[in-house]
């Protein structure tokens, strides 16, 4: 703790806005969770639930401090998955990580009467807040407990928020291990991406959150051009080489949030959430582009590419969504290779 006190507080302005390094340093902290925008967990909602009926609120929460957002992990009795980080009694909870945030009364709180989301102006008189602090010391948000009317909380009270916050932590810890642990078994032991198995599962997850949420979601299929040929003229020690330059060069093409996997044999798929066709297609040039860019060890290979875009009204399944990438692909193959081909319908 005294090292988030000798950096100006953790990095964070007054108003919940960071400053400097030590603010990187915490949002990495957040982000190595993974936790950001997943969907409701049983063991989370339980601890909100806990912490509510242990303080006598109706509402608790478990907010996580982005950049620049209230993400909310659990909430009872609050419908907003987030809010505005700036002047929230969350953030400015993280300045001492060490304290519990207790406002018996909003309304004469300037920091915070005017938050849209948890502060007077919408309609909360009492808030406490017990920080999240992960084991390094990194405080990236808060368990707290909401009331539309003023309070105070008893000293066992404070203390219960105190110990369920520690729980939190304690879950992401879990939670973050049992990632760990799926990944190692997740991965392609040539190419170091995603391997079929991870990536279909992350698939099912993408197509879950599009069939919740709408926007768009889209599918390439990448193949490399004649690689048996290349492996059997080149072997197969020649051949590894080649997937991990292409691996590599196309992770270069895509975006933080994007998947990409090694099925074998040369084949690429990738999954670009919130993406559609003219993104897609733009994805799927720039792969197909990047080859052009690689220094071959022996001889140059080349890619196909098919695209695929998710059908609101139509799709009633990852599956179809998979078939129409590989049906675009076919058609480069029968193309002339060396090509993205398109399947919309």
């Amino acid at each position: 703790m005294a090292e988030l006190r000798n950096q100006d507080r953790s990095g964070i302005a007054s108003d919940g806005s960071p400053l400097g390094d030590a603010e990187g340093q915490r949002l990495a902290a957040l982000y190595r969770y993974g936790v950001l925008d997943t969907t409701a967990e049983p063991a989370f909602d339980a601890l909100a639930s806990l912490a509510a009926w242990f303080c006598g609120a109706s509402t608790s929460l478990i907010s996580l401090v982005d950049r620049d957002r209230l993400w909310f992990k659990s909430r009872l009795g609050f419908d907003a998955e987030s809010a505005p980080r700036t002047n929230a009694p969350c953030a400015s909870a993280i300045l001492e990580p060490d304290e519990l945030l207790l406002l018996e009364d909003q309304r004469g709180d300037a920091r915070f009467a005017a938050h849209p989301a948890i502060g007077a102006a919408a309609g909360w008189r009492f808030y406490a807040g017990a920080p999240l602090v992960t084991p390094e010391g990194w405080p990236i948000g808060t368990l707290c407990v909401l009331g539309r009317e003023p309070r105070r909380l008893s000293k066992r009270q404070q203390e219960a928020l105190r110990l369920l916050a520690e729980q939190v932590v304690a879950q992401l810890e879990l939670r973050r291990a049992r990632t760990l642990l799926e990944a190692q078994g997740s991965t392609d032991d040539v190419t170091g991406v995603w391997n079929r198995q991870a990536f279909e599962r992350r698939l099912l997850e993408e197509w879950a959150r599009w069939g919740r949420h709408g926007g768009n979601l889209a599918l390439l299929a990448v193949d490399l051009d004649h690689f048996k040929h290349f492996n059997d003229l080149h072997g197969h020690v020649r051949g590894d080489e080649a997937l991990q330059q292409v691996a590599l060069a196309l992770e270069g093409t895509l975006r933080a949030h994007d998947v990409l996997a090694h099925f074998g044999a040369g084949e690429f798929g990738v999954i670009l959430p919130m993406t559609d066709a003219s993104g897609a297609t733009a994805a799927a040039e720039r792969t197909h582009c990047a080859m052009d860019e690689l220094v071959w060890a022996v001889e140059p290979l080349t890619v196909s590419v098919g695209v695929a875009v998710a059908i609101h009204g139509s799709d009633v399944e990852a599956t179809a969504l998979a078939v129409r990438a590989h049906r675009a692909l076919t058609l480069a193959k029968a193309h002339g290779r060396d090509r993205v081909e398109v399947c919309l319908a």
